[in-house]
């Protein structure tokens, strides 16, 4: 079956001979030509060992039928570690662990390779410690500068690599790979650049390859020739200054006539153009492809593609030659079954990464264990993983009312339980809240969430029934055992009177912003802009105090809508909680369309054909005690405004529970509620509290 609104549409089953094909690198076999790429996980200890959770992570994707993982970057040198949970490889400490791993993985029948990397002049730790480069400067991107290292410091660099690799081959890994890509002190040693030094090391291209070049040798006498080696290459690093394409295809040129590497893993982008690094959403994963072509056409050697890959753009770039292997990170981290789905014809049950980057790269950027927007068990394998949900010792009837992401995700996890369930859905599509947000411009994949939902539970046999309020009267009628109520939220703004919050307002559970001017006929919500529901045009003042891409993404549709947009913000910046990769292109994109972006501003009231509004902080009554306390600047007018699109929160649609706790004729009927008419949250919240929900019922 094919997914309802499909966002990607995977091919049929038997259609990934490909990917499924045989490969080997060196002298090692291996069973398919998917790879899980090396990512920071956050998951070691503190002091830089591997931990259990890193053992139950890669032992779940070595299970759902990888060919090759590859660990994550590990620190050949202590200035080396990009953060305190990077894993020290050049201590022997941590070969117990590493074997661990390599055993669990070997065991599924996977292969192991471990990335070696000095961090150099990037770090994800604020203050870092003293980062080294060929040159002193700080990264663009960072306000840190730099050590320009001398003749000690690389000769350490060299040593801590050879030993590192000797610590991965001890611990029984199959392979080593060398970061010369998007961070690290190889690639700023090549690059023009970073490296501005005249002695042996810089001054002209084989001088600034040198370390490089030291470095694979140094390996190859630690290990051995029958060892693979591999170097995750930068082929562009996508900033102003940075080289092209063609700069990076000389350095893969120069490092192949070495005669010591064994493939090339396609990479690009630096921390000065982040996204490029993990691709979200708004880059076109087909644009990675040239990047890939270019290189394999560059070398004789195997090339492993890189840039959001799917299972279908995954076969078609090995269909075409373009690379020989092909690199997933997200894609197994949102689902690490993907290539046994595929290998048992179920690709229509492969959930896809949806590239938002909140649960997976933002988590590990601020050195936070990795989790995944909608695979809850990514990162807590041993506890949480979908696949240790047991079957229910007393199946019941389980009703739901309300089909968007918290009402699906009960619905497939009591399904998979055992439990007979019904889902009811007033409306004539599933997927609530994540199908208008879908509406947005580079929004499209997040609707891969409940798009993966609805086929999921109608694998398991979920009765849904579309068109149907549920009220105490219908829900009774089903003689459910348990009721889940989903009914997710509103925006919480006067002209929504769908009595869904009523009972709750009058118990003064909820209230209404303290804002004159909000019932005004020139108040509209997103989700009528969205829906379609009102078509907007000329001057819209936007009020950003979500924080998110509600507000950013709806700004964002009204331009492309062709209306004049200004949007302001309470917190420092507009979109302040969006993953810094996204935010940034979000405002390349806002100054491209035209898009005001106003921060640290309130609105104050909505007026004709006008918002008036002040700074948050100001000099206003600093006297005393009152200086600690943030008093309204001076206001001041937006005039000539045909609409405001206030985004000032949400209230949850609880009235039905609320209806249902009191009736008696549901006395010995389990009620409970998920998602959005809990409290309005982000996705990922509100799938790991429906998976949690529905694994205990």
């Amino acid at each position: 079956m094919e997914r309802a609104n499909p966002i990607v549409k995977l091919q049929a089953s038997g259609a990934y001979g490909h990917l499924l094909s045989p490969f080997s690198i060196g002298r090692v076999p291996l069973r398919n030509r998917v790879v899980f790429q090396p990512h920071f996980t956050a998951l070691g200890t503190l002091d830089g060992r591997p931990s259990e959770a890193h053992v139950a992570y890669h032992e779940e994707r070595a299970r759902g039928g990888v060919g090759l993982i590859i660990l994550e970057s590990m620190a050949i040198h202590p200035t080396g570690k990009m953060s305190r949970r990077f894993i020290n490889a050049w201590d022997p400490a941590v070969v117990p662990g590493l074997a661990r791993i390599a055993s669990a993985v070997h065991a599924h029948g996977a292969k192991l390779f471990g990335q070696l990397t000095h961090g150099g002049h990037t770090s994800l730790e604020h203050p870092p410690h003293i980062l080294w480069a060929p040159t002193q400067m700080p990264e663009p991107s960072s306000h840190h500068t730099t050590k320009a290292i001398d003749g000690d410091d690389i000769r350490a660099v060299i040593d801590g690599f050879a030993a590192s690799a000797g610590n991965l081959v001890a611990a029984g890994l199959d392979g080593i790979e060398i970061k010369i890509a998007h961070d690290g002190l190889l690639r700023s040693f090549a690059s023009p650049f970073f490296n501005r030094r005249t002695d042996a090391y810089g001054g002209s291209f084989e001088n600034r390859m040198r370390l490089s070049y030291e470095v694979i040798e140094a390996i190859k006498a630690a290990t051995g020739p029958d060892v693979p080696l591999g170097v995750r290459i930068c082929v562009n690093e996508f900033t102003p200054f940075g080289y092209d394409t063609e700069y990076g295809l000389q350095m893969v040129a120069a490092l192949e006539a070495t005669g010591h590497v064994d493939y090339f893993n396609s990479d690009a982008g630096s921390f000065s153009s982040y996204w490029m690094e993990i691709p979200p959403a708004a880059v076109a994963a087909t644009d990675f492809r040239r990047i890939n072509a270019d290189l394999k056409n560059a070398t004789k050697l195997p090339v492993i593609g890189f840039g959001r890959i799917s299972p279908t753009s995954g076969e078609a770039l090995l269909a075409a030659g373009e690379s020989d292997l092909v690199g997933m990170a997200r894609q197994l981290i949102a689902d690490p079954q993907t290539v046994n789905k595929l290998a048992e014809g179920r690709g229509d049950l492969v959930r896809l990464c949806i590239a938002c980057n909140d649960g997976c790269i933002y988590q590990v950027g601020q050195e936070k264990a990795v989790r995944c927007v909608h695979n809850p068990g990514a990162g807590q394998e041993r506890t949480m993983s979908e696949r240790l949900v047991e079957v229910a010792s007393k199946p019941r009837h389980v009703v739901i009312a309300g089909g968007g992401p918290a009402g699906l995700k009960v619905a497939e996890i009591a399904a998979r339980r055992g439990h007979r369930v019904t889902l009811l859905e007033r409306s004539s599509m599933l997927g609530g809240q994540v199908r208008l947000a879908a509406l947005q411009p580079e929004h499209a994949a997040i609707g891969e969430v409940t798009a993966y939902l609805e086929a999921a539970i109608v694998d398991r046999g979920v009765a849904v029934m579309m068109g149907v309020e549920a009220t105490p009267e219908t829900l009774l009628a089903l003689a459910p055992d348990v009721v889940v109520v989903a009914t997710g939220s509103e925006p919480n703004l006067p002209l929504c009177t769908d009595g869904d919050t009523a009972i709750s307002r009058r118990l003064g559970r909820q209230v209404r912003p303290d804002i004159e001017g909000l019932d005004r006929a020139c108040v509209v919500s997103s989700d009528q802009v969205l829906a379609g529901k009102k078509i907007l045009s000329g001057r819209v003042v936007v009020i950003d105090n979500n924080g998110h891409w509600e507000a950013a993404g709806t700004a964002e549709f009204l331009a492309d809508a062709g209306c004049s947009v200004t949007v302001i913000a309470s917190h420092m910046m507009v979109g302040e909680g969006i993953e810094a990769g996204n935010r940034t292109l979000f405002y390349r994109r806002a100054a491209i369309k035209g898009i005001e972006l106003i921060g640290a501003t309130s609105l104050v009231a909505i007026e004709d054909r006008r918002v008036r509004i002040s700074e948050v902080f100001s000099n206003a009554d600093a006297i005393g005690w009152a200086k600690y306390i943030l008093m309204p600047g001076e206001e001041r007018f937006i005039e000539d405004i045909d609409w405001v699109v206030p985004i000032i929160g949400r209230s949850s649609r609880e009235d039905l529970y609320l209806k249902l706790k009191q009736a008696q004729e549901f006395a010995s009927v389990r009620i409970e509620r998920v998602g959005d008419c809990v409290a309005p949250r982000l996705v990922q919240s509100t799938i790991l509290e429906a998976f949690e929900l529905a694994r205990h019922l």
